[in-house]
């Protein structure tokens, strides 16, 4: 019996040192990846009391973790909030009013981000064109492919206007703030509260409760839309939101509702109020906020951002002439819509819709996707309104190398086993921004 497994253990070494040593081949690939996040922003207290302090935070959608940003600091002495923003290839440009820690103490204020970090501090105290803006706000941003076209309320003093609350108007290309808001026809103490490119020109409108105002804008000459607006739209009011689909612009405000083709305006406002009225009682079928998705629109609205009286916020599709009331589907998955409330923001991500909001003065968020509603309110609960959402997409690749050995012997199964190591770079981006960060 010893002198068999003596002889066992002979052959067994021998068949091993047979084996020829697997050689090792190295073989790579690359996988893309992607991790859509929306920024949101607003504020903590009441519109314009003492004690409201600005939020903005990033929230990652594949695991909603939350990444608070600071735009501008605050205390008791600086209120502030944000406004809007908007993102041009490279970075999102954020606004609203508050005060940095500039000599002067920019207000309003720009906060720029590429997503991961701020990248200018956000003092516009810097240019002296400034200060017929100083002590106002920036609500709405937009970017032609080589400057920013900003649209607020002004409270400097404007030499060709004697009030000193006026509408505001600039350009800004990252190194020059030009004040336009001279150039403005029949200008007024009215809020600038949307403005858009459509690649041709930007469309401009605002106005306060039922005073509405409209304006394109070439980069060179305005035209004043006001008039021919006023004409085809008889609710025509203050203009909340706009917004371009690549054929035409829908245009929302204080309870009216309108289609522009560049030619001509189309009152929707009579389709607006059926869709909502055998649902519910509206008291304010203002449209707040008018989102694309490449698709369909989706419009909310509810009070007007920055007004506090009772109201009920809704939810509308917008498709093939046809408005869709979601308001019954959101509020059967959640807290029921009670005044106050008030849609105030939309905007598409690549699986689905992120809408913001307050109820009963604490910050609203909601995601639609697949015909289902989830309330994440929960993230924003040191809000009290939330003014504003931003889509984003942070995209990369990663290239994956892998050892394989390139022979194996059926009695060693382990020598088909694979070592792999991973060495990432990683694209730190929105949209079309391609720089690239080695990790």
């Amino acid at each position: 019996m010893r002198s068999a497994l003596s002889t066992l253990v002979v052959v067994i070494a021998i068949v091993a040192l047979a084996i020829p040593a697997a050689r090792f081949v190295s073989v790579s690939g690359v996988s893309a990846w992607s991790s859509s996040y929306v920024l949101v922003g607003g504020q903590n207290g009441t519109w314009f009391d003492a004690g409201q302090a600005p939020r903005l935070e990033r929230v990652d959608l594949g695991n909603y973790s939350v990444t608070p940003l600071i735009p501008v600091p605050s205390n008791a002495s600086q209120p502030g909030t944000v406004w809007g923003g908007r993102w041009n290839g490279t970075q999102w440009l954020i606004s609203g009013f508050g005060e940095d820690d500039g000599p002067n103490g920019s207000n309003p204020y720009i906060y720029l981000y590429d997503g991961q970090n701020q990248i200018l501090a956000g003092s516009l105290d810097q240019y002296e064109a400034e200060s017929t803006w100083h002590g106002g706000d920036i609500f709405a941003e937009s970017y032609n492919g080589s400057q920013w076209l900003l649209s607020g309320l002004g409270s400097g003093n404007l030499s060709s206007y004697g009030s000193s609350n006026h509408m505001a108007l600039s350009t800004f290309n990252g190194n020059n703030f030009t004040d336009l808001s001279g150039w403005i026809p029949n200008q007024r103490d009215l809020i600038l509260y949307a403005n858009a490119w459509n690649g041709r020109y930007w469309l401009v409108g605002g106005g306060y409760k039922n005073v509405g105002v409209l304006f394109s804008f070439d980069g060179k000459n305005i035209t004043d839309l006001t008039d021919a607006i006023s004409k085809s739209v008889p609710e025509f009011g203050s203009i909340q939101s706009l917004a371009w689909n690549g054929h035409y612009w829908l245009i929302g405000g204080v309870n009216f509702l309108a289609a522009y083709d560049g030619n001509k305006f189309t009152d929707l406002t009579s389709k607006l109020d059926s869709a909502l009225t055998p649902t519910g009682t509206y008291d304010n079928t203002t449209v707040n906020a008018i989102a694309w998705n490449g698709v369909e629109w989706m419009l909310g609205g509810g009070a007007p951002v920055g007004l506090t009286y009772p109201s009920q916020a809704w939810l509308l599709f917008y498709s093939s002439g046809s408005l869709v009331n979601l308001t019954p589907e959101i509020t059967r998955t959640a807290t029921d819509f009670i005044p106050n409330s008030s849609i105030l923001t939309i905007t598409p991500t690549p699986k689905s819709w992120i809408i913001g909001g307050y109820l009963n003065h604490q910050g609203l968020l909601y995601e639609y996707s697949a015909e289902s509603f989830t309330n994440l309110s929960d993230l924003v609960s040191a809000y009290s309104y939330v003014n504003w959402v931003g889509s984003g997409e942070t995209q990369g690749h990663t290239q994956t190398y892998i050892q394989s050995p390139t022979t194996h012997n059926r009695a060693f199964p382990e020598s088909r086993m694979i070592t792999s190591q991973y060495k990432g770079w990683v694209a730190e981006t929105l949209g079309t921004f391609e720089n690239y960060r080695l990790d």
